[in-house]
């Protein structure tokens, strides 16, 4: 009976107890059902009978992880490791865990220990993807190309290392891995809009056109997809199809950033300004509370040069609500009609409310540009380059303080940065040309001019200036095809005529030249510009009275017009009233202070006078500012024959004459034996 008991006695407790492997055995069956709190508790006895079991420890961290509480999972995957430090799948998991919180670096140290005992493509593709998320580019790419070169027929790896290529500006590298993928998995549509952002990166906006259509058919709910074709149809000027995609993109996903001011852009250069307005006037009618729909009106109201009404617009929007972008584009608004302190306040609103626009930093150092705080626009504009690099009006801004600063070779590297980005900037290209101009890189300012007369944007301040510019720097011969040219295109533009005209004076054509600014003062009657060039070349036609009553007109009409008292003061020189030509320079200096020609003409003018110490005065300042314009070698050099000194006249004849200067050389042939 005895022996009985104790068997009796001992059977309960060989059978009830339970081991570490039976609860983790219960707790994965829990796991599989997705119980996973059960799970948890379960593989937490196992820990409890033995608290070094390293599997009991990886089963809970992969439950917790399940739960989504990262922290439990990762100090249960610390333990795996401490316990199994050989575990390649604790730190792949430990690794994703890091990649989700943001921890890269964690992540990429445990990547590399899960490689290291047990390499795999996966595990390359998650590194890869940590790196990325670091910026390091290249370093996705080498894991990307391991991992392919472990498991080459999965299609998202080629997809991630485009991507990553992409992210690297490899636009070309990144197309050839999305081909390669679209082969794997023809049906992926994200395979292929992301094929097609590479392609508009390169400016193949009809093959992105063309993916983007596909990607749509696969996905048509992809809001992102029809955004931006509606931009590649916006760069080869479809602004009808671009409107369309903008309005579509609106019924799927109308608050994605920048969409509205796309659609407004498009609709004002499709020339469809009632179409604007009526678009967006029935959208606030619809939704009058929507402070975005009163922004991108009054974006559309701006482009129309409806400043009154634009300005209302933005108030409104501000009014109801306080948004970064509309303090950004009523400082611009404000900057176009010269309230430059109001400007500069409402930039910094727009940094305040948004630390990141980077646009806002340009904005307000173009305000601070014009109050003379050139300091405070380089901060700002140092700013907005670091947040976003590739602006290339950052640059431009740059530019235009090194040529203010006389700068002019830094002023071309910046305008060249700049161009890098937004090769086709007619205003970038007018403004390096005058920088060139200042350095004495004849073919390159030429190259530039003829760059722009061929873009031809539709801006007709722009095209006023570019006319003025290409005469100012004196391409008189090569300017007159590129005058035709703009005159077959557009031919009510009366300084295109006047352009040709000057073109036509400096080579001989004087009547030719009189029949363009008649044309001229036909279109604009008001054309002191006009005037005053008829009136030069009156008077090489010797009628001098004609030549008077021209240049007085054009003065009257406007009397701050440089190019008017400059070439009176040239027709007063030639006429021999030096005091009267002084008088003429003068003025040009009072209304351009960096008009160099003019000191230059002034110093010439007061060399006939016997105003020596002053002449030279003119001369010294005008080649301290541009020490490579040969005509003002040229003019020095007259001016020093009328003073007697004919070696340094000769000298600087020479100086001209290896600047380019062919008027340098026939002075050079009279007096320099």
């Amino acid at each position: 009976m005895v022996r009985l008991t104790i068997a009796f006695l001992l059977l309960p407790f060989c059978c009830l107890a339970q081991s570490a492997e039976t609860y983790i055995g219960v707790g994965n069956t829990e796991a599989n059902i997705k119980n996973y709190r059960q799970a948890v508790i379960d593989f937490g006895k196992a820990i409890e009978i033995e608290p070094n079991n390293a599997k009991a420890y990886f089963y809970r961290a992969n439950a917790y992880s399940n739960l989504k509480e990262a922290d439990n999972a990762i100090a249960d995957y610390g333990k795996t490791i401490q316990y199994d430090p050989n575990n390649a799948s604790a730190y792949l998991y430990r690794a994703n865990i890091y990649n989700d919180k943001g921890r890269y670096n964690e992540a990429i140290a445990d990547f590399d220990k899960a490689i290291a005992l047990s390499p795999r493509a996966e595990m390359y593709h998650y590194r890869a993807n940590a790196k990325a998320n670091l910026g390091n580019h290249q370093g996705a790419v080498d894991d990307f190309t391991k991992a392919i070169s472990m498991d080459p027929k999965d299609p998202s790896l080629y997809e991630y290392r485009g991507v990553a290529k992409a992210n690297l500006k490899d636009d070309q590298g990144a197309i050839e891995d999305y081909n390669k993928a679209v082969a794997l998995d023809p049906k992926n549509a994200d395979l292929i809009y992301y094929r097609a952002n590479s392609k508009g990166n390169l400016g193949d906006y009809k093959g992105a056109i063309a993916d983007f259509t596909t990607s749509l058919a696969l996905n048509p709910r992809n809001a992102e997809a029809l955004f931006y074709r509606g931009n590649a149809y916006g760069n080869i000027k479809n602004y009808s199809a671009a409107v369309a995609d903008y309005k579509a993109t609106i019924a799927l996903n109308p608050r994605l950033p920048n969409l509205y001011r796309y659609l407004a852009n498009a609709l004002s250069n499709a020339n469809d300004k009632n179409g604007a307005l009526q678009y967006f006037g029935e959208a606030i009618k619809r939704d009058p509370n929507n402070a975005e729909l009163y922004l991108y009106d009054g974006l559309v109201k701006y482009n129309l040069k409806d400043s009154e009404s634009a300005m209302e617009d933005f108030n409104k929007s501000i009014e109801l609500k306080e948004t970064s972008d509309a303090f950004q584009s009523r400082a611009d608004l404000k900057l176009s009609k010269r309230a430059f302190s109001d400007a500069k306040e409402d930039a910094g609103k727009a940094i305040e409310l948004d630390a990141k626009n980077a646009y806002a930093y340009i904005s307000r150092a173009r305000a601070n540009l014009e109050l003379k705080d050139t300091t405070a626009a380089l901060a700002d504009l140092n700013e907005g380059i670091r947040m976003n690099p590739a602006n290339d009006y950052s640059y431009v801004l740059l530019g235009n303080i090194a040529f203010g600063r006389h700068q002019f070779d830094a002023a071309v590297g910046y305008y060249n940065k700049a161009l890098s980005y937004s090769p086709n900037d007619s205003e970038t290209l007018l403004r390096r040309a005058e920088a060139r101009m200042k350095v004495n890189d004849k073919p390159g300012a030429l190259a530039d001019y003829k760059r722009v007369a061929t873009i031809d944007k539709d801006d007709d301040d722009l095209r006023n200036r570019f006319a003025k510019s290409i005469i100012r720097s004196r391409f008189y011969a090569e300017s007159l095809p590129i005058f035709n040219t703009l005159i077959a295109r557009n031919g009510k533009n009366a300084n295109f005529y006047i352009g040709r005209g000057v073109a036509k004076q400096h080579t001989n054509d004087l009547q030719g030249a009189i029949a363009d600014y008649d044309v001229a003062l036909k279109i604009d009657t008001g054309s002191a510009l006009a005037y005053v060039n008829r009136g030069s070349a009156k008077f090489e036609l010797k009628d001098n009275a004609g030549a008077a009553a021209d240049i007085a007109k054009g003065i009257k009409i406007d009397d701050a017009q440089e190019e008017a008292f400059l070439i009176r003061g040239k027709i007063r020189l030639a006429s021999q009233n030096y005091q009267g030509a002084v008088d003429d320079f003068n003025s040009v200096t009072f209304l351009n202070i960096e008009n160099t020609v003019a000191f230059a003409w002034r110093g010439l003018a007061r060399s006939y006078v016997g105003d020596t110490e002053r002449s030279n005065l003119d001369f010294n300042y005008a080649l301290k500012i541009e020490p490579k314009n040969s005509q003002i070698y040229t003019l020095r050099g007259s001016a020093r024959v009328n003073q007697k000194d004919i070696a340094n006249a000769c000298t600087d004849f020479k100086q001209a004459i290896s600047l380019g200067s062919k008027t340098a050389a026939a002075e050079a042939a009279k007096y320099c034996k």
